[in-house]
């Protein structure tokens, strides 16, 4: 289900933009998720590159997850999602957690050796991890429609933008090409992200999109911001 909330993106000027018109948004039964007016705002974009930042919480995660599923219905199409280690992605809670929460119950079949979902549409979703300065190398052959980073602000900026060479497709397909990622504040990454999306942003085509505590409505929020609070 989508919500009928408002979904905005921050304009090049600072202020938020309400997303509005005849906007179609791919969905199938592999996402069964109700979007947030943040993460509708985010599935909705049709833009090469864009991120979802902001507070631990928003929900952003699963807003990577359901645009990485979205054209999974189409013959051929490819995606995947990197965080820095398998660990990270394996975690509770983490993105592979959350895929198989999504799809055991589906007619998608999971390989744990390749970490690689296969449908019956021969469409893929494979995760992967960006660690060492040659990981990326792992990869040079490959190609994605989608690629995907969760906790952006944890890799390399080399790492990042070398993955933009394998986002392609095949003349005469209609899957748009897309980079998408999600992050916290903080991490070695964070001011690499920071320019790219927040000071450069939507003047160079580069929608941010922010999250905040309030946007998940499936979260206990009293609870999270207590524990929040041992932060700095």
């Amino acid at each position: 289900m989508v919500t009928t909330e408002r979904a905005s993106i921050l304009g090049a000027d600072g202020k938020w933009v309400p997303i509005a018109g005849n906007l179609v948004l791919p969905w199938n039964a592999y996402i069964p998720i109700t979007l947030t007016a943040k993460q509708l705002a985010f599935l909705l974009l049709n833009c090469l590159d864009a991120f979802f930042g902001g507070a631990a919480g928003g929900a952003k995660s699963f807003a990577l997850l359901a645009a990485a599923l979205q054209y999974i219905h189409v013959p051929g199409y490819s995606a995947i999602i990197f965080r820095k280690t398998f660990s990270d992605l394996s975690l509770s809670g983490a993105l592979i957690d959350v895929a198989h929460q999504w799809l055991d119950s589906t007619d998608a079949r999971w390989n744990e050796t390749t970490k690689t979902w296969s449908f019956p549409s021969g469409a893929t979703l494979s995760f992967g991890y960006l660690d060492g300065p040659r990981d990326k190398f792992r990869y040079q052959s490959a190609a994605f429609q989608f690629i995907g980073f969760d906790e952006l602000t944890q890799l390399r900026e080399a790492d990042f933008t070398y993955m933009f060479s394998r986002c392609r497709k095949k003349v005469g397909s209609d899957i748009p090409l897309r980079v998408r990622s999600a992050s916290n504040p903080g991490g070695f990454g964070h001011d690499w992200v920071k320019q790219r999306y927040i000071t450069e942003g939507m003047a160079s085509g580069r929608p941010y999109i922010r999250s905040t505590l309030k946007d998940n409505p499936h979260l206990d929020e009293e609870s999270y911001m207590l524990s929040l609070s041992e932060l700095d």
